[in-house]
């Protein structure tokens, strides 16, 4: 997630295991997790590697997004609760302590508890069972995307604060219009600089 490893790196189990003082068993149960998850992949008779992050798999995975996470947020309107928007304010406000400190990460890890309180209240739990398989490679391309597209933390944390106050407002055109708005802006940021990512399969 940090980028340490870069894509077609190779995994050796006996080399994690014993800078990790562990065995080799619970090293490749991880390892198999994280094939499960798309972050590595097995070539065979090679051994275990970082997955490339490829253009059009995540495109394909912002267009699913878009799909679901307006469907849970709009389920979610009517049920909304004012402790649901202080709820939401927290979050938004540790995403600005995040910012302050410049853990990319901690905010990352917030953005995505964010969006995902929607798939929570929305109540469909094959909607959040999707969201949550496809969110870990979401963060993966944030790490890369917000260090490329963003001058600054501060500027990611800011944008969630016009979505909870459409919420507050009750105005589903305008919530409707932000959300899409707020999905849309790391394309709308790539297309606007017409920057490559380097790390592209």
């Amino acid at each position: 997630m940090q980028g340490e490893f870069n894509p077609g790196f190779r995994l050796l189990v006996l080399e994690i295991a014993t800078s990790l003082n562990v065995s080799q068993a619970p090293v490749r149960e991880a390892m198999e997790r994280l094939k499960q998850e798309g972050l590595l992949i097995s070539k065979h008779n090679k051994g275990s590697f970082v997955s490339e992050i490829k253009q059009e798999e995540i495109e394909e995975i912002y267009i699913l997004r878009e799909l679901i996470e307006w469907d849970a947020v709009k389920k979610s309107i009517p049920d909304l609760q004012q402790s649901d928007f202080a709820h939401l304010k927290g979050i938004y406000e540790s995403m600005l302590q995040a910012a302050e400190n410049d853990d990319q990460f901690q905010l990352i890890d917030l953005d995505m508890e964010f969006h995902r309180f929607f798939f929570i209240k929305s109540g469909n739990k094959t909607i959040l069972q999707i969201w949550d398989q496809i969110h870990i490679k979401i963060k993966r391309f944030l790490s890369i995307t917000n260090k490329i597209y963003f001058s600054d933390l501060n500027s990611i944390a800011a944008g969630h604060l016009p979505l909870i106050e459409a919420l507050q407002s009750g105005n589903e055109e305008e919530i409707e219009r932000l959300f899409i708005q707020h999905l849309r802006e790391v394309w709308w940021r790539m297309n606007k600089n017409k920057k490559k990512i380097s790390i592209w399969g």
